[in-house]
């Protein structure tokens, strides 16, 4: 099993643990949609948003859902999402962190992004899989600098894959930079081909 399937799985067997009915779950770094797609499965009255980077990534995702259980797909960079602030209810990221230079960037975008009683959820690879990759107490640091509250970590090495799992909430609001966002009701399905 992958990475990205060992981590999927321990992510979702965690949502357990919180108290969750979420509206609005944003997939961070999606993929090819097999989180989105699990998200839909788990919460199936929640609006599922796969955000990716990569255009080839989200159509890909786009063409992989079954009809019976759609989520939007939107092509965005992760550190400047174009959804307002106080949108989303979850926002659940696998293994995106390791295509990030710095995690504060990030985290401050998903604090912005998440409601108050929010929940940023993540997995990523430890610096034992890959020496440029941020420790615990540096992606710690990171989630506090962003205005995260309530950060938990913890690590497990499986196969020979070291991954770290986190979990924060939206914790207190930054000031507002008087930036101008797109809500998540107006984005339009585009069917790409």
């Amino acid at each position: 099993m992958q990475a990205a399937s060992l981590a999927r799985v321990e992510l979702l067997e965690r949502l357990q643990y919180f108290k969750l009915d979420p509206r609005v779950i944003i997939d961070l770094g999606c993929g090819a949609g097999a989180d989105a797609a699990a998200l839909r499965r788990r919460f199936p009255r929640a609006r599922v948003v796969a955000v990716d980077r990569d255009l080839a990534k989200t159509q890909q995702a786009r063409r992989g859902q079954r009809f019976w259980r759609r989520f939007d797909c939107v092509c965005a960079d992760a550190r400047a999402l174009p959804f307002a602030v106080q949108s989303a209810d979850l926002v659940f990221s696998n293994l995106l962190l390791p295509h990030c230079e710095e995690p504060l960037p990030l985290f401050a975008e998903v604090q912005r992004t998440l409601r108050s009683t929010g929940l940023l959820l993540f997995a990523t690879l430890g610096p034992g899989t890959e020496p440029q990759l941020p420790d615990m107490p540096r992606l710690g640091a990171a989630l506090g600098a962003a205005g995260l509250a309530e950060p938990v970590m913890d690590r497990e090495v499986v196969a020979g894959c070291e991954l770290i799992y986190g979990a924060a909430f939206a914790g207190q609001r930054a000031h507002d930079a008087g930036e101008t966002l797109v809500p998540l009701g107006s984005l339009r399905r585009r069917n790409h081909p």
